[in-house]
């Protein structure tokens, strides 16, 4: 497994394997396999690479990372990691195509193809209206594997119902604290998921940030304002990668 999001929907405690598609629901500390998510527009034998859910208005919503399938060095494969899924509260999955709307949140930043944008965390604000996103990397640069990992986000990302008002904020964080190994955090660590405070009103943020650079991960902890402005300290928590959490 390589679980990618924890979401509460419908009653369920939800969680995501971005390996096989499959959606467990997890019960007494067991996993229990609910549906099977296809890569792209569902007419594949791979299954998706979920990384981000959230709710919005009693639909499940699945995302991958956003960004064209390329070869390691950057050339374009296809765009299935570019396609949603809507799940109901009955397991009816929906395959919806938001090409566009992903190029629109990323242009925000003047980002282009062959420049991208990855995402692991998005989220419906019920109370703005809007959906939200934390950029897990960001680059007017093609993709390329071993420099991916030093291109950290640190911007907060809104959009209207229909991503085209899209909007953006640089997330005011220190970034230079000691971990556990006495090394100064830098800025290529992006975000993994976030939720909102639950008694916030969806104003305040708290957020996983995490690294994965020569073979070595952690995770941080952080939270802050919808207008970017830091709460507190960004906090180590571990080294290891933690993709998602949920407030129940």
């Amino acid at each position: 497994m390589e679980l990618s999001e924890l979401v509460t929907f419908d009653g369920r405690l939800l969680t995501f394997d971005d390996r096989t598609g499959i959606v467990y629901e997890i019960v007494n500390n067991n996993v229990i396999p609910w549906l099977l998510l296809m890569d792209g527009n569902g007419m594949n034998g791979k299954g998706f690479k979920s990384e981000w859910a959230t709710v919005k208005d009693e639909v499940l919503h699945v995302g991958s990372m956003g960004k064209e399938w390329t070869t390691p060095s950057g050339d374009f494969e296809n765009n299935n990691p570019q396609y949603i899924k809507a799940v109901t509260t009955k397991g009816q999955v929906s395959h919806i195509n938001w090409i566009e709307e992903y190029k629109r949140i990323r242009q925000v930043l003047d980002i282009y193809w062959p420049g991208y944008m990855i995402h692991e965390s998005g989220v419906w604000s019920a109370v703005h209206r809007r959906w939200f996103f934390l950029p897990r990397r960001c680059s007017k640069e093609p993709y390329n594997e071993s420099l991916d990992e030093h291109r950290g986000c640190s911007v907060l990302i809104s959009t209207d119902e229909k991503v085209y008002d899209v909007k953006a904020v640089t997330v005011s964080c220190v970034i230079k604290i000691l971990c556990s190994l006495n090394t100064q955090f830098e800025a290529y660590p992006g975000f993994s998921s976030f939720k909102f405070i639950p008694t916030s009103n969806d104003n305040v943020i708290v957020a996983l940030r995490t690294e994965e650079l020569e073979g070595k991960t952690a995770t941080y902890i952080t939270a802050f304002t919808v207008a970017g402005m830091s709460c507190w300290m960004i906090l180590y928590v571990a080294d290891l990668k933690y993709e998602g959490f949920e407030f129940i």
